[in-house]
């Protein structure tokens, strides 16, 4: 059996218009004495804290003339939602410049590596340009009477933090 929903009747006192316009103004109403957050409470009245910031004020004489005013707010939070607000305003009309790269990164990736006595870059030390014995440098180690171990983490033999030194012949 089918079932039918019971509806009923309304009786209007006023026209839809009306009623859809009180409801908007009460809705208005609602949401002025709504709670709000003190982040929205300090961007409704940023231009005075910031003429009050430019004037002179420190961000904890400002907090404690908020905190007297019911608004409970620290010193480091004021200054996080000055900022951001700052940002969010200077976002909306001019477009943030991109960094532009350093002076030394552009002139090492220009330069010879090798020639560059400024890098600081890990590379491998060549074998033939060395004056010294690759063994010698081992025998300092004392050597056991097992098998080698695995180094637990990559050996850093052959390889220097400088380049090596250019000789004038």
């Amino acid at each position: 059996m089918a079932r039918t929903t019971k509806r009923s009747a309304v009786n209007l006192t006023m026209t839809v218009e009306e009623l859809t316009a009180e409801l908007a103004q009460e809705h208005e109403e609602w949401l002025s004495r709504k709670p709000q957050t003190v982040y929205d409470l300090v961007k409704q009245i940023y231009e005075p804290l910031l003429k009050m910031k430019q004037d002179g004020r420190t961000d904890s004489e400002i907090c404690d003339m908020l905190t007297k005013r019911g608004i409970d707010i620290s010193a480091g939070t004021f200054a996080t939602y000055m900022k951001r607000i700052a940002k969010e305003t200077r976002g909306s009309s001019r477009p943030r410049q991109a960094r532009k790269p350093k002076p030394d990164a552009i002139a090492a990736s220009n330069s010879d590596m090798a020639g560059n006595p400024n890098d600081s870059r890990v590379r491998p030390k060549p074998s033939s340009d060395s004056g010294d014995d690759s063994r010698a440098s081992k025998s300092a180690r004392p050597t056991s009477d097992s098998a080698p171990a695995k180094a637990a983490s990559p050996s850093m033999d052959g390889f220097s933090s400088r380049p090596p030194p250019a000789f004038d012949a």
